[in-house]
């Protein structure tokens, strides 16, 4: 697998904003800024930019981030719960610690992403496009891969129970050290794809396979 490329964030004193609330739309307007236990709120349009931004332990409250452009970008110890990214770019981020619970990742173009330790149950990258993308350590129940591409992608030590992988092609893709006791998937979705030796009752009936 390719070494996945970490956000550029310069070396030195970046300007930290104090604690307070602030709309999403003035954030895109700075560049090389930390944002510490800050709430951010409202709806920005197409094209928006966020560039060379740390949010620390920030509130993601009621915003949408649709189509955007995000590029060094560090997400860490923040709620983005109901988040919604659908069809944004998204280029050398890193989310650690972070609450994903229903972020909507659909359509979005992932590219050396990782999350770390994040809770991110019914977290959705339906038909979304992920290279060089590490998912390591977290929750993700009830999350929903379906028609995703997943190339270069590393899936370790998540909990996938009840994850949907329907029309998204699984060939590479190790599973093994993942926790499930159902996923839903075809048995060409998951053609290639490795597991452990406990999964396999997991597994069975998507081939039809009874046991007794």
């Amino acid at each position: 697998m390719k070494k996945i490329t970490a956000p550029r964030i310069p070396d030195g004193d970046l300007m930290v904003y104090p604690n307070d609330t602030y709309f999403i739309e003035d954030v895109g307007e700075v560049s090389e800024q930390i944002f510490r236990k800050t709430t951010l709120t409202g709806e920005i349009f197409e094209h928006f930019h966020l560039e060379t931004i740390i949010f620390d332990g920030c509130v993601f409250d009621s915003v949408s981030l649709v189509s955007a452009n995000l590029t060094d970008v560090v997400f860490k110890n923040c709620d983005l719960s109901n988040l919604d990214l659908m069809g944004a770019i998204i280029h050398r981020v890193r989310f650690e610690n972070c609450k994903l619970i229903g972020v909507n990742f659909s359509d979005a173009t992932l590219r050396n992403c990782v999350f770390v330790d994040c809770y991110a149950d019914y977290v959705a990258f339906r038909y979304a496009n992920l290279k060089w993308v590490a998912f390591v350590a977290g929750a993700y129940t009830n999350s929903d891969f379906s028609g995703a591409q997943l190339v270069d992608t590393y899936l370790e030590r998540l909990d996938l129970n009840k994850a949907q992988f329907l029309n998204c092609a699984l060939n590479g893709i190790d599973l093994s050290s993942c926790i499930f006791e159902s996923i839903t998937a075809t048995p060409q979705d998951l053609k290639g794809v490795s597991i452990d030796f406990s999964h396999a009752p997991a597994l069975m009936p998507l081939f039809g396979i009874r046991v007794k």
